[in-house]
């Protein structure tokens, strides 16, 4: 009634990690140790963040934090919401604000919808962008996305509080409002 088969139906795949390199639906391959995947059939609603590489092949309704790291949307890759990477690369679709320490790639093919914040950009020609740039390296999205360390430029604050400033006594007292009195402020 049932016939074996000489052929083992359960064999094991091979490792990623052993050479073989799976290619992306484009032919070229995906590089997969130390890389995470959101697969195409996947949706995620919330933020999300991460210690290693992203690959997008979903869709992803919230914010993606991978600061140190590179993050890459595929050709059928969506993304809705705020992205914060090393470095970012779209094939897919992007809305939102994409904010990269080093450079943003928007490959041919690629829609993108809002703000990009980075000191490098590469627009290859079939990419389709509509919104604002700003490549300037000392921009304060770049400074409060990976908290360089950089006296933050506020600007609320007082002329004295500023980078570069000279400190004024004037310009320290206007910092406490005038309804606080629950320390006297003594000056010599």
């Amino acid at each position: 009634m049932f016939q074996k088969s000489s052929q083992n139906p359960r064999q094991p795949a091979a490792s990623p990690r052993g050479g073989d390199i799976p290619a992306s639906p484009g032919g070229n391959p995906v590089h997969t140790h130390g890389l995470s995947r959101i697969g195409g059939k996947t949706t995620i609603q919330g933020d999300i963040s991460g210690e290693e590489d992203l690959l997008i092949e979903g869709r992803i309704l919230g914010d993606v934090l991978f600061r140190k790291h590179g993050v890459t949307v595929g050709a059928e890759g969506v993304v809705e919401g705020r992205m914060v990477a090393r470095e970012l690369t779209v094939r897919g679709r992007v809305d939102g604000t994409l904010i990269a320490a080093e450079k943003i790639t928007l490959k041919a093919g690629a829609v993108v919808n809002g703000q990009l914040h980075s000191p490098g950009l590469v627009l290859e020609e079939g990419a389709a962008f509509h919104g604002n740039i700003d490549m300037e390296p000392e921009q304060n999205e770049l400074r409060d996305a990976f908290d360089t360390g950089a006296a933050r430029i506020d600007s609320t604050a007082p002329e004295s509080a500023r980078l570069g400033a000279e400190p004024s006594l004037v310009a320290e007292a206007d910092i406490f409002p005038e309804d606080d009195r629950s320390a006297p402020v003594q000056r010599s």
